[in-house]
């Protein structure tokens, strides 16, 4: 008996439609590039229970007419390829005529449509991707596509749907992409008919994503404008320095179709080149426009995905572009020869914002720090490019015994404390030594569980976007396990009512806004303990004292003291060294005198 067969239509269906269609914001993306390819001038999503109770994608473009509305829903067909040299210059987002059948085959679907020359409108039911009903109606041009019960009848795909609230900040992402890219266009998101994001058009990506990202975001990022190549480019890039230890906030498009591809991520990051330190990412939003013939947008189900004909010089126009306006632009990081104001300093804080609590030092020296038999020679030092320089700082082992004599001289560059400890110069990163000492202090409050917390009078109030609230609530347990009380306060917004008590004179808002970004990088295998030191790690970071902040003598005497009576090891949590010593030999050296 022959064990091959062919499958039924309705399961091979399914199966091409599992590979567009895969949670409520597959179905958005591809209505709304739908209504983007039929010219809309307006398009507005709206959903129910986060896209899983039922969405609805409206516009006001050109329409189906009733010859075409059932054909619309027959997989393959579509209006934008005809033959294969077709496939070799797509201009629009859509062509493979998947998306309306694979959405059909998964679910329920009305669609009404009106085309500006007919008299009627059309309305369409489906089920399944069966027709159950079809006739004409009044309507106004445009097509209104709903969708309810999406999975309806492939219960496996949707068991692993994450929450409303979760699939809610998908779709949020998916059409503020689209209305980054098409600036022209009004979108409009509701959800249980709140607006949660509305765009009028403008006239310029720029303003868009002011609208979108922030004022204060994008005026601080060098815009790029130009053509190499034929290839033009339109993008805004963050300014170094920069402080973000992850890739979100990054867009990139190629021909008004948001995609990934690692050539032009490449190639934005090698145009910043030596000005991103190792796990620095820029914040970026790049437009690329070339010819369709030399872009294979056929490579992915999805479309996430493109091809370049000729990936080097697509690569080295962009380069070629971007930095040339980071040259030209008036970056900080220019050599100009005029002096660059520092970061403005947060409020001073008192010398007893360091404890001094004497600890026992381990006898083994500390944790991490090496031998000073493994010490580099600091003549073997070099630059990135390779040459030597000029014999650096000896890394030694701290003195064991207890007490060191500090004598703190002052601070460099707002920065790097300068003091003499125990005969030697010594510098210290004074925001890795105050981060340090807080994560240390945090750890040991959890051995002890003695945590003390700080109840708010007014409580602070947290804002998020959809998606970053979705994450939120799912990781409302772990946060209150740091010591948090945090209670929802509407669909997007969070009050704290506690806080760990090292933490409650920090910029709440601030806070929580870098600590949900480093939630959502967190995947289905990190483990409980990963998540609370890397929440742990961000706490303390974001409390620290910062580069570019003022201590006084007093101030660096308390932070030197605290640091240096306690078993403390000599990285921040990120791995950074906190401290360099200058030996008498090291500085004979350098001068020298030996």
């Amino acid at each position: 008996m022959a064990k091959i067969h062919i499958l039924s239509e309705s399961v091979a269906n399914k199966i091409a439609a599992g590979e567009v269609i895969e949670r409520p914001a597959s179905v958005v993306k591809e209505l709304v590039e739908n209504a983007i390819d039929a010219g809309g001038q307006k398009i507005v999503v709206s959903l129910t229970g986060g896209g899983l109770g039922g969405l609805c994608v409206s516009d006001d473009g050109e329409g189906l007419s009733a010859a075409d509305v059932q054909l619309a829903f027959v997989r393959h067909a579509t209006s934008k390829v005809a033959t294969d040299a077709d496939l070799s210059c797509i201009a629009t987002l859509g062509f493979r005529g998947e998306a309306l059948p694979s959405i059909a085959a998964v679910s329920r679907v009305r669609l009404v449509t009106q085309t500006a020359g007919d008299a009627d409108g059309t309305e369409l039911f489906l089920e399944a991707g069966e027709i159950q009903k079809v006739g004409p109606i009044g309507a106004p041009s445009g097509s209104l596509f709903e969708v309810s019960d999406l999975f309806f009848n492939t219960p496996a795909r949707k068991k692993f749907l994450k929450s409303p609230q979760t699939e809610i900040g998908h779709i949020h992402d998916i059409v503020l992409q689209a209305a980054l890219i098409s600036p022209e266009i009004h979108f409009r998101l509701l959800s249980e008919g709140k607006v949660t994001l509305d765009a009028p058009p403008v006239s310029t990506l720029k303003a868009r994503a002011e609208a979108l990202l922030g004022q204060e975001r994008v005026a601080s990022c060098v815009e790029v404008c130009g053509e190499s190549a034929g290839i033009s480019v339109a993008a805004l890039l963050s300014r170094p320095p920069l402080s973000k230890n992850d890739r979100r906030n990054q867009y990139l498009f190629v021909n008004g179709r948001p995609i990934k591809n690692a050539t032009l991520t490449h190639a934005i990051y090698d145009a910043y080149g030596s000005f991103l330190m190792k796990g620095e990412h820029p914040f970026f939003v790049l437009a690329l426009s070339l010819d369709p013939a030399v872009v294979d947008v056929n490579v992915h189900p999805a479309k996430r995905e493109v091809r370049f004909q000729n990936a080097d010089r697509v690569h080295q126009a962009v380069v070629g572009l971007l930095r040339s306006a980071l040259a030209s632009s008036d970056a900080p990081w220019e050599t100009t020869g005029q002096a660059v104001a520092p970061p403005a300093p947060r409020p001073k804080i008192s010398p007893s914002a360091f404890s001094s609590r004497p600890a026992t030092r381990a006898a083994g020296g500390w944790p991490g720090w090496p031998e000073a038999g493994g010490a580099r020679d600091p003549s073997q030092i070099q630059t990135a490019e390779g040459q030597a320089t000029a014999p650096a700082a000896s890394v030694v082992p701290l003195p064991l015994e207890m007490g060191p004599t500090i004598r703190p001289l002052g601070q460099v560059y707002a920065t790097f404390l300068l003091a003499e400890i125990d005969g030697e110069m010594t510098l210290v990163d004074q925001h890795a030594a105050h981060e340090r000492l807080l994560y240390e202090q945090m750890l040991k409050e959890k051995a002890q569980s003695n945590r003390r917390i700080q109840p708010f009078l007014i409580p602070p109030q947290i804002d998020l976007s959809p998606r970053q609230a979705g994450v939120m609530a799912e990781h409302l347990d772990l946060v209150a396990g740091l010591g948090w009380k945090i209670e929802p306060f509407g669909a997007r917004t969070f009050l704290v009512r506690e806080a760990p008590a090292c933490l409650a004179t920090t910029d709440v808002p601030a806070l929580f806004a870098d600590l949900v970004e480093e939630m959502e990088t967190f995947s289905s295998v990190t483990t409980l303990e990963d998540r609370e030191r890397a929440l742990r790690v961000s706490m303390a970071c974001h409390a620290a004292v910062r580069a570019g902040q003022v201590l006084s003598l007093d101030e660096i005497q308390a932070l030197l003291t605290d640091y240096f009576q306690r078993q403390t090891p000599p990285t921040c949590p990120h791995g950074r060294p906190v401290l360099i010593r200058y030996t008498r030999d090291a500085l004979d050296k350098l001068f020298r005198r030996q």
